[in-house]
């Protein structure tokens, strides 16, 4: 086990991390660049994460821990699983640090207040097991980068965060509507899926057609029969 210079006890995550980011030296140096390269980028969704990342790491206290909880808390909403760290693929947006950091707090923004109780609770539990700090200051960490979020960046930059937690999910064998649980993000799932089907096959066996049109059916309003639309049309082509 590990024990970071504030005392608290940090061995899967902190190892998770260290995989993930490609970390060869102190984590707590890391953080530090990693944040001030996010801050710097030419990208303003990119620049304004940073500096939510920025706030969490320095608001709480404990340093370079506050960052891991909330890229952990991130990734688990993306699907990665903490025990799979000898696994973790380096392709795709896996390989790329800044993509994962805003990632994980767009899948925060983003996905947290789509679980459940019960399903919070369990991702808190996956946190605290690793990372000795109490279940309160897990959930106020939580809080601060939804809140932060919402200050900090514009509505454009906070879209721009969904094809970030796209990619990320993508990785770990999840759609972005797994993680949102929006309705609308799941159409639109729907209608990705049915657009490779069409343009991998060139001839869409019709079964799957059918099955995509039914599963937006029952999403009403206009969303909902754009989405239809779509996908008829998709078919309707080949």
């Amino acid at each position: 086990m590990i024990l970071s210079p504030a005392g608290f006890a940090v061995d899967g995550v902190y190892s998770i991390i260290k995989t993930l980011y490609h970390v060869a030296d102190d984590i707590n140096d890391y953080i530090n660049k990693h944040i001030d390269n996010m801050k710097n980028s030419d990208n303003p969704t990119i620049s304004r994460t940073g500096r939510v990342l920025e706030g969490a790491k320095f608001g709480f206290g404990i340093g370079y821990i506050t960052p891991v909880v909330v890229i952990s808390v991130g990734q688990l909403l993306c699907g990665f699983k903490l025990a799979a760290v000898k696994t973790v693929v380096t392709a795709g947006a896996l390989s790329n640090p800044v993509a994962m950091t805003c990632a994980a707090l767009g899948a925060i923004y983003y996905g947290w207040n789509a679980l459940s109780e019960q399903e919070k609770q369990e991702t808190i539990e996956v946190i605290e097991a690793d990372i000795k700090i109490g279940v309160e200051l897990i959930k106020s960490i939580i809080q601060f980068v939804i809140k932060k979020t919402t200050d900090l960046l514009s509505s454009d930059n906070i879209l721009e965060l969904k094809k970030f937690v796209t990619e990320s999910a993508q990785s770990f064998g999840r759609t972005l509507g797994d993680v949102t649980g929006a309705i609308k993000d799941k159409m639109m799932d729907t209608l990705h899926a049915v657009k490779v089907i069409t343009d991998e096959t060139g001839n869409v066996v019709k079964g799957h057609a059918a099955s995509a049109v039914g599963s937006v059916k029952s999403a009403s309003g206009e969303a909902g029969n754009y989405v239809t639309q779509k996908i008829r049309t998709l078919t309707e082509k080949k």
